[in-house]
């Protein structure tokens, strides 16, 4: 028994060294996307001003309302909402039973079924996806590019990925602890190094798809720039 339990101690930890690697090979490999995508939308400062102007308007605008008391307290609640709402949304992607939501000024937890698969996506999810502005990416297919009001509408989008990403960056700054449960679970290394991943994507997502629309701004991310840096070794 005493022989069993060690050997599955050592698989464990064979396992978890092995996910640390692969993950920051993919970090490294995110970080040359990351580079790759910053050469092509700063290509030029024409370029970048024009494609990227409403949504950085959109992200400035975001935190002169932290200077509201009223609004500060209910952003406050939002942030709280939001993260154990990606739990929740995460938790539905597995296939998990939901027992319950609750989000208020003493507590926020959400609580779901155990199963064998996803623990990592629904610990995680919340400091690593901005689920509020990748719902803002879809809605750039929802009108006719040859529309006379297409391009106050895409504006407008724009604007609010811009402001939803900030709030995302702020919901990420006042939540991420390393003595975070959420953390420490699937253990601190690989915790950060998924974080770190997800946000470098998450990052040119937003950045190349004023540019490039989300269907280039997704093949460029995931096959196009990979593909360049690998290229390289």
């Amino acid at each position: 028994m005493e022989s069993e339990r060690s050997i599955k101690k050592t698989l464990g930890v064979i396992g978890n060294a092995f996910a640390c690697v692969v993950l920051a090979a993919l970090v490294a490999l995110a970080v040359g996307v990351l580079v790759e995508t910053l050469k092509m939308e700063t290509d030029t400062r024409a370029r970048f001003i024009d494609c990227h102007q409403w949504l950085f308007l959109g992200f400035v605008a975001f935190f002169p309302l932290l200077l509201i008391p009223r609004v500060r307290s209910n952003l406050r609640w939002l942030m709280k909402f939001s993260h154990e709402f990606t739990h929740l949304l995460f938790a539905l992607l597995f296939f998990r039973r939901i027992h319950r939501f609750k989000v208020d000024d003493t507590d926020s937890y959400v609580s779901y079924s155990s199963g064998w698969f996803g623990y990592h996506a629904i610990t995680l999810s919340p400091y690593c996806i901005p689920v509020f502005t990748l719902a803002m990416l879809p809605w750039r297919y929802t009108i006719d590019p040859k529309s006379k009001l297409a391009v106050i509408f895409l504006l407008i989008i724009d604007l609010l990925i811009g402001f939803t990403y900030a709030f995302h960056i702020c919901c990420w700054a006042r939540q991420i602890r390393l003595s975070q449960t959420d953390i420490i679970g699937p253990g601190r290394v690989k915790s950060i190094l998924c974080i770190i991943l997800f946000q470098i994507i998450s990052f040119c997502l937003v950045l190349s798809t004023p540019s490039s629309g989300v269907a280039m701004a997704i093949n460029r991310v995931f096959v196009e720039f990979p593909g360049k840096v690998l290229s390289l070794l």
